[in-house]
């Protein structure tokens, strides 16, 4: 099971769906979906996991992109396998050796 590691970006979209003006229940329990699906396997159906072929910020970096929902104002999310260096807290951690990290670049509607 891949533990989530979260960029500063997507946490702030998180936080955003949780409370403030933007908050958003139903888009947030998709979300939250989603991301357990994530934490269990990348490779689960429902989320329709393939490779992203350039992500703004990240084009040098493998990335994946998964379904939270479909239809008009589709919501994705993006990610990578392991820590990236914008995430200094997945280095931060002492993670055992044989645990997978995925790191949760962005969080938001379809590009």
């Amino acid at each position: 099971m891949p533990t989530l590691h979260y960029t500063p970006a997507a946490a702030r979209v998180l936080a955003r769906l949780e409370k403030g003006r933007h908050a958003d229940a139903r888009r947030l329990r998709r979300v939250r979906r989603a991301l357990e699906r994530l934490a269990v396997d990348p490779r689960h159906p429902g989320l329709c996991s393939h490779r992203y072929s350039c992500l703004p910020g990240y084009e040098h970096t493998t990335t994946w992109t998964s379904y939270v929902d479909q239809g008009a104002g589709a919501w994705r999310l993006h990610w990578t396998w392991g820590p990236t260096d914008t995430t200094p807290t997945a280095h931060a951690q002492s993670e055992p050796d044989n645990t997978v990290v995925v790191t949760v670049l962005r969080v938001g509607p379809h590009l």
